[in-house]
């Protein structure tokens, strides 16, 4: 028997997490987040994390499971979630995947040819070294010259990702985007529904993500910012601060760029990244269980009562 797992995804400020405490109250659901960045305890307003007040007693799984100085990979929550799956369906409860990470979303949906491939610590380490001296542009360069397919799926400050496509194809020859084909395949042990969240005038997409930075700066950001810094013993290089919202803040404690220069990076910054995510979630529609729902041509009201109509036609429910 398969299990039930319902996905709800979209770009950043889609209103994802919403539609999942709605949907959880009426169809009993227990929510694991898929987003990279909430893993991490103490970086909640830069991840714009859910409180829990506005959990409204649902349970959530996946967030603050890791500190900001740790790592944390695609195959550790693949194997979480899908342990998750199991023991939430064994309950009678509907598992809801709330996220807007893509590699995340698909290891759930696919068997992935994830950390498969060779690993050479002395060569990882050279790439590190390279990328450290002449800047994280430059190592993305080198991927975009040996495949610029594989480049496409990740942003320049993506070092450590970067490095680890770099490694496997000096180690294997074959560009890491080829030895992903022929793995993605469909995960057989559910049935998945997956609704896919957005804007169809995007900006208005943009204007929800510029009042989102600014109500995060109101609600004390660089304080939290300051305070990973003197908490973890962070830097510029720490993979927890890559992320969008924290890495910006570098070079204005550097006095190298003004505070509105800040603000500014930030939501041109996050603008970019929901963009690149409604590129990747669109592959989503090409199968038959995706569904797209466009915040500003139906209610939420309307949207909530397509999503009902669709769960419990799936599921006999």
């Amino acid at each position: 028997m398969t299990n039930k797992v319902l996905i709800i995804t979209g770009p950043t400020a889609s209103g994802k997490s919403d539609f999942a405490i709605k949907l959880a109250k009426k169809f009993d659901g227990e929510i694991i987040s898929a987003d990279s960045q909430q893993i991490y305890k103490d970086m909640d307003i830069g991840t714009n994390k859910i409180t829990e007040f506005e959990m409204d007693g649902i349970c959530h799984y996946g967030l603050d499971i890791k500190y900001p100085n740790e790592d944390y990979s695609v195959q550790e929550f693949k194997d979480m979630a899908r342990t998750l799956i199991d023991q939430i369906n064994s309950k009678g409860k509907l598992p809801i995947i709330a996220g807007g990470t893509g590699f995340y979303i698909d290891s759930i949906l696919f068997d992935l040819n994830y950390g498969t491939s060779k690993k050479d610590e002395n060569l990882r380490k050279e790439l590190t070294d390279l990328a450290n001296i002449k800047g994280n542009e430059y190592i993305y360069k080198k991927l975009i010259e040996i495949d610029p397919i594989e480049a496409k799926k990740y942003h320049p400050n993506e070092v450590q990702r970067i490095i680890r496509a770099l490694e496997t194809f000096e180690l294997t020859g074959e560009k890491p985007s080829d030895l992903r084909i022929g793995f993605k395949k469909l995960n057989e042990n559910i049935s998945p529904i997956l609704f896919f969240i957005n804007y169809n005038n995007r900006s208005k997409l943009y204007d929800r993500i510029n009042e989102r930075v600014d109500q995060m700066f109101a609600m004390g950001l660089e304080d939290e910012f300051k305070n990973l810094l003197n908490e973890y013993k962070l830097d510029s290089k720490s993979k927890s601060l890559q992320a969008i919202g924290y890495k910006e803040f570098f070079p204005y404690i550097d006095s190298e760029i003004s505070f509105d220069t800040l603000v500014s990076e930030i939501k041109k910054n996050t603008r970019r990244y929901a963009k690149r995510q409604i590129t990747r979630m669109k592959k989503y529609l090409d199968y038959n269980f995706s569904h797209l729902f466009y915040r500003d041509e139906k209610s939420d009201k309307e949207i909530l009562s397509g999503m009902d109509k669709i769960i419990k036609e799936t599921y006999d429910l």
